[in-house]
């Protein structure tokens, strides 16, 4: 009973002393437990809500947990009591509701069927079930107050000065000192119960008798005051005395307006601070009194609190403090008298929504000190203030200046704030307490780093950051195998904590901070995925349709803090993309029977204004918001090409509302309306295609393959014209798998893997590629380090989300460092897609779960997360390898799930946990083996493997490895996997490029002083060195294993070395020295023919590139060189211009002179052997076909070479002759397009010939649209078994196992 012991502790602070009032009487009930111990109720809710007080729902719904650690556990009935006291519920008696025994599993939003409620009274209940495991017993006790329910129910006036008091200024920047109000009182009878409900215009702290009330900052929470006013409501029984003071701080909020006179046709004024306030005192005798405001109360402007503007920062002179001014006693002779003032027009009502918070604090990483003045680094953007020690002499001013990076010189970099001053100052009294603190009451910031001044010898320990968010439950874990990935759901986190202010806001930090609608289309989904943000949105709905225009327009911005009525579709799609959300994931089907009408309005004013005869929206504002642009200082590309149609945008957004209108209206029974969504979603789906869709069949020059598709794609071709109808089921079927190959074809092709969206396109992108079958391609949009991606902005050390994909470089106009709109939908899919937990969409709440991660997704290794839906903790928790699966499951009681298993078997389960343990079948049954040789190792980038078999049936692999091929950290290392084995070993370095500056071997190689300096740990040089490449592993018969490779700055710089071991491939020699001119086996493994070591070489350069053989016939003591061999004339795919830079890969060789036909030019061949003593050889070529050539004498002679009708994409095979005499080959399966120097590195295949003419592809290894598969090495092992390896999108190295006899 542990957990409902928590629920009793750990409550709202305001409802503690009505909490102590019900312990005493159900303490037992803590430890009473259920009649089954294994079942338990807990975390009773009244609106989602724990112990809420003041709520004004006439009829609040109620909803539970049932935890237990059975399996298979269902809700079977319920019975509730609802009691006026907590002595009536402990004995049983449901004065105000009692439901009886209801037959039902429904254990959330069980709306409250009982006596009519009073405003301001408490309410009492607790709950017990039955489950088809038995039932349980009564719950422990949970309550609820009302607030008042409207205006009769509120006594007293609007109090505060309404105008401007001296010292005030009504500029652009506006400052408007605190307003401080008082009144005192007398209670003569014993209090029963005191309750406080206070509506303080903008912002307000509530004091009595010297004592804060609530813990809660900046509250009440925003709205658009000429519609809606909240109001909170405090039990402050406790409190009161004989005597009494009520002192209200009024700070200026967003009612007064941080620019106050300035732009009026767009910045709404609400007015002047005020403030409504009723204490409600309920006597033991029965009787009432309430304290209401009203010009008896006695209001200054002459306190502490000189100016507080949320943009600019809160100005506090210690010397004008007021003393004990919330006590009794006070002398307030010279406070004025408080005015009433002007009734703000919006309707009062109950925050039911828990309020802004201290949630954290930050202590500083790091102080530096700049001049008279010091820098501060709190390590993290975030939202929030900084309160500090106060020190110094009377008069002197500490400022405080924000700031979210620092310019080169250290100064704070604030251009990205534009007007925002950012700035706190606090005047010192000289009256302070030792160790006294200060920090802001009515303002926040956006910051990492502040500028302190005027403040004397500042140390690290005298600051703390305290970050300042909407109290809500962190209720989303995700961690995975990807640090890049865990790194960018952690800026995430910051990035939306930072910018929950009572509303979902754009950013913290510069003259905007507005609730954007834009940002929080598919934000909002994401986001409930790590916080609990029902309460928030809820009440969001409700200001996008308050703001919401007579004729049905919704602004951009709501609260319509500004005047953004732009009608257009993308950003009004949010109220129903959230309401959606609310549903969905919360179960809640009252935002949309609220907000529908309002959705319908706005659906039909658009129909009215903007859609044409042809049933296309022509209206649209923002277009792909933000894509990134050609240039790296833009906000926004001025290139055609990266922009997508507005009017495709509107009209696709638009069908997906018609698609969420006939959702709504069927859940709400709307028969009719369904039917008239669903005519005219069916009729302008047909529009939409007639108008955006193009279809040219048969255009694909290579017919099936990904990267090229027929000419079937929507607009101009972008990611989103593709995206947003596949997402939005708008493209006939026949052509999905095309226009989905368009947009990974743009991805992959036009943009180099990068996100090439904007905020519309990337609500969708990652979802819907893997929908489409392409997670690979979502997850390298998502793990990407480059620009653009939101890795590019951790590598650059963000720790928030920025607002632009360039945001390091981009004009500083729009420029905020802490956004979340372009997140898109990259939260859903990490929780969706990779975790695999994903809500059925009709059994909302996640009521039924569906488990189905894309275990397709080679490189994620492992994934953690876990979700606390309104039914509890969901998890899901796997381990794999490409070939088997470890994966944890949790369901919560009162739930059902569907496990999809990669072998294909769906399973329906219950609640509880669960572990399966399952073999991922490979691509093929023939390859029996599909793994990477590591997980991690220290260089990023590695190519060109090689592969040996041992005598006693280990393997070796070697490859070289460092930050980017030609880099001269590149090294050669070597991984085993001893026979028997399950894993290879750890990449260790076997060679290195590295020469001592008195290495005699360091002329061989051609290091001189132009080559990259080694130096030792005291600066001095030590040596020199160049990369290294292209290792060969052979295993001399009865003697070495040896690896050959190369040293060089390129390819034709190359010299040919070789390393010994005799152990295996543990350990090996120093290097050595071919002859002169002798490269070794430039690529492919030698062959070890009737005595003869014969190495397949080949080079480049001037002279083009040619193929040659080094032969050793005393086991590489002495070498011979064959060849370069004569090749017949033929057209290369294209004639690179002579310097002309090769930019898909380094390896490409040098450039080409002239025109026309030319020799074969074919480089790294591999050798066959024939049953009648031939020897064949198969090459690389630059003509889009496998090259051959054959020798009669052993290698000593050769044909001239010639090509073959086997494709080629410029780039690495192998080969190898089995021991029935069947030829291998491992290759790319493309063939090169003419007028192109290199094809696609994929798809990665295996062929067969009986003749080594004729081939037949029988096995793909890997078909990705990620390039790059490459450069394999193949051979066939004792047992009969090939064993393959090869490049892994440079990434990593991957080896497979195969068996023949299953092709």
């Amino acid at each position: 009973m542990q957990s409902v012991l928590k629920f009793i502790i750990y409550t709202n602070d305001e409802n503690i002393l009505m909490n102590k009032r019900i312990v005493s009487f159900f303490f037992l009930l803590l430890f009473a437990g259920s009649l089954y111990a294994a079942i338990g109720i807990t975390d009773l809710r009244t609106e989602q809500l724990k112990n809420p007080a003041g709520i004004d729902v006439r009829q609040p719904r109620l909803s539970w947990r049932i935890e237990s650690d059975e399996q298979n556990v269902i809700q079977t009935a319920y019975h509730i009591l609802v009691a006026s006291s907590p002595e009536l519920l402990e004995q049983g008696k449901g004065d105000i509701w009692d439901s009886g025994k209801i037959e039902s599993d429904a254990s959330q939003w069980i709306t409250y069927q009982g006596k009519t409620l009073k405003c301001n009274a408490p309410y009492y209940w607790k709950v017990k079930i039955d489950t088809n495991k038995g039932a349980t017993n009564w719950s422990a006790p949970a309550f609820w107050t009302t607030g008042l329910f409207n205006e009769a129910d509120w006594q007293g006036q609007w109090i505060g000065l309404d105008r401007a008091a001296p010292g005030d200024s009504e500029t652009q920047w506006s400052r408007l000192a605190a307003r401080y109000l008082r009144k005192e009182f007398a209670v003569k009878k014993d209090v029963k119960r005191a309750t406080v409900h206070i509506a303080g215009m903008g912002l307000y702290e509530l004091f009595i008798n010297g004592q804060r009330i609530g813990n809660q900052v900046l509250a009440p929470a925003p709205t658009d005051y000429r519609k809606t006013i909240l109001y909170n409501t405090y039990d402050v029984t406790s409190l009161l005395q004989t005597e009494n003071a009520i002192g209200v701080t009024l700070g200026n909020g967003r009612f007064y307006t941080m620019r106050q006179n300035y732009k009026p046709y767009k910045i709404p004024t609400f007015g002047y601070p005020k403030l409504r306030l009723n204490l409600i005192v309920e006597y033991a005798d029965g009787s009432k009194e309430t304290i209401a405001t009203n010009t008896s109360w006695k209001l200054t402007t002459e306190g502490p609190i000189r100016s507080n503007n949320e943009y600019d920062g809160e100005e506090y002179d210690a010397r004008k403090e007021l003393g004990a001014w919330t006590q009794t006693g006070y002398d307030d002779k010279n406070w004025m008298p408080a005015q009433r003032v002007s009734i703000p027009s919006g309707t009062l009502r109950a925050q039911m929504m828990p309020g802004m918070k201290v949630t954290e604090t930050m202590k500083p990483v790091s102080i530096k000190k700049l001049g008279n003045k010091y820098i501060l680094d709190i390590g993290q953007n975030m939202a929030g203030w900084v309160r500090f020690r106060i020190k110094g002499q009377a008069g002197d001013s500490i400022r405080l200046r924000f700031a979210e990076s620092l310019q080169d010189n250290g100064e704070l970099y604030t251009r990205n704030f534009r007007d925002a001053r950012s700035t706190d100052v606090y005047v010192v009294s000289g009256r302070e307490t030792k160790d006294a603190t200060w920090a802001p009451r009515f303002i926040y910031h956006g910051f990492r780093y502040v500028e302190v001044s005027g403040y004397p010898n500042a140390k690290a320990e005298d600051f703390v950051a305290e970050v300042v968010e909407d109290e809500m439950e962190h209720i989303g874990t995700f961690n995975c195998s990807d640090e890049t990935l865990n790194k960018i759901i952690r800026n995430a986190f910051w990035g939306i904590r930072s910018n929950y202010k009572g509303m979902p806001v754009d950013c913290p930090q510069r003259n905007e901070r507005q609730p954007w609608l834009g940002d929080r289309t598919m934000g909002c989904w994401g986001e409930s995925m790590l916080f609990d943000n029902y309460a928030m949105y809820t009440k969001w709905t409700r200001d996008i349709r308050e703001a919401q225009r007579e004729d049905g327009c919704i602004p951009d911005v709501a609260p319509a803090y500004w005047n953004y009525y732009s009608d257009n579709v993308t950003w009004p799609a949010a109220l129903p993309m959230a309401c959606d959300m609310l549903f969905t994931n919360f179960g809640d089907k009252r935002p949309i029977e609220e907000n529908y009408p309002a959705i319908k309005k706005w659906v039909s004013h658009i129909r009215e204004y903007y859609m044409t005869e042809d049933l296309i929206i022509t209206k649209d504002k923002y277009g792909d918001w933000c894509v990134p642009p050609e240039s790296l200082e833009l906000i926004h590309s001025k290139d055609p090409s990266r922009k997508t149609d507005g009017a495709l945008i509107a009209t696709a957004y638009y069908l997906k509302v018609l698609q969420l209108m006939h959702r709504f209206a069927s859940l709400q029974g709307l028969k009719a309306d369904a039917e008239e969504w669903e005519d005219l979603e069916h009729r302008m789906k047909d529009a939409f295609n007639a108008r955006f869709l193009h279809v040219k069949e048969g255009t694909s020059p290579v017919p099936g393959h990904t990267l090229y598709p027929d000419s079937i794609f929507y607009g101009n071709n972008t990611v989103t014209a593709n995206i947003l109808p596949l997402a939005f089921g708008l493209v006939p079927k026949n052509y999905i798998n095309e226009v989905a190959k368009n947009a990974v074809t743009s991805i992959i092709t036009t943009n180099k893997g990068h996100i090439s969206t904007g905020v519309i396109g990337v609500q969708w992108l990652l979802r819907e590629l893997s929908r489409r079958g392409h997670a690979d391609v979502a997850y390298l949009l998502a793990t990407n380090k480059t620009y653009p991606s939101w890795g590019y902005m951790v590598e650059k050390g963000a720790t928030t989300i920025w607002e632009l994909w360039n945001g390091d470089t981009a004009n500083p106009e729009m420029n905020s460092g802490n956004h979340v709109m372009l997140l898109g939908d990259l939260l859903p899919w990490c929780f969706n897609n990779l975790a695999g937990i994903r809500a059925d969409r009709w059994k909302s709440g996640y009521k039924h779960i569906v488990f189905q991660p894309a275990f397709e997704i080679q490189e994620l290794s492992n994934v953690d997360a876990s979700y606390i839906s309104i039914y509890g903790k969901i998890t899901s928790r796997w381990t794999k390898t490409p070939t088997h699966l470890e994966w944890d499951i949790e369901l919560p009681a009162n739930t059902t799930g569907e496990v999809h298993l990669p072998d294909g078997r769906k399973e329906k389960i219950g609640s509880g946990k669960y572990h399966f343990s399952v073999d991922i079948p490979t691509q093929n049954t023939a390859i029996l083996t599909d793994e990477f040789l590591y997980e991690n190792a220290s260089f990023p980038e590695c190519h060109g493997a090689t592969i040996v078999e041992l005598k006693n049936g280990d393997l070796v692999a070697s490859f070289f490895g460092g930050t980017k091929e030609r880099n001269p950290d590149c090294c050669i290392w070597v991984c085993r996997k001893p026979k028997g084995s399950k894993e290879w070993t750890a990449p260790k370095l076997a060679a290195d490029g590295v020469f001592s500056l008195k290495d005699s071997q360091a002329v061989l190689a051609g290091i001189d002083s132009t080559c990259t300096p080694v130096k030792d740990a005291k600066g001095t040089l030590i040596a020199r060195r160049k990369a290294c490449w292209n290792p060969v592993l052979f295993q001399i018969p009865g003697g070495d294993l040896i690896l050959f490779y190369k040293i060089g700055l390129k390819v034709s710089d190359w010299t040919g070395w070789l390393v010994r071991s005799r152990d295996g491939g543990k350990t090996w020699s120093k290097r050595e020295a071919l002859p002169k001119g002798f490269l070794g086996p430039i690529k492919n493994k030698p062959e070890y023919i009737n005595g003869r070591i014969i190495c397949p070489s080949s080079t480049e350069g001037s002279n083009g590139w040619r193929v040659h053989f080094e032969i050793s016939d005393d086991k590489g003591k002495t070498w011979k060189m064959v060849g370069p061999l004569d090749a017949e004339l033929s057209v290369p795919t294209q004639n690179r211009k002579k310097g002309g830079v090769n930019v898909d890969d380094q390896e490409g060789g040098e450039a080409i002179k002239g025109e026309g036909a030319k020799p074969v030019y074919a480089i790294q061949p591999s050798i066959l052997k024939h049953k009648d003593g031939r020897l064949q050889i198969l090459c690389r070529t630059r003509n889009a076909q496998v090259a051959t050539a054959w020798s009669s004498d052993n290698g000593d002679t050769w044909s001239k070479v010639t090509l073959l009708d086997v494709p080629n994409n410029n780039s690495g095979t192998d080969a190898v002759t089995m021991k029935d005499g069947r030829h291998i080959l491992i290759y790319n399966n493309f063939s090169t397009l003419p007028g192109t120097p290199k094809g696609p590195r994929t798809p990665l295949c295996v062929a067969v010939s009986e003749d080594g003419i004729n081939w037949q592809p029988v096995l793909t290894l890997e078909d990705s649209p990620i390039s790059q598969y490459s450069y394999p090495s193949i051979i066939q092992g004792k047992d009969g078994k090939l064993h393959a390896i090869y490049t892994w999108r440079r990434q990593r190295i991957k080896y497979a196992e195969i068996d023949l006899t299953k092709f």
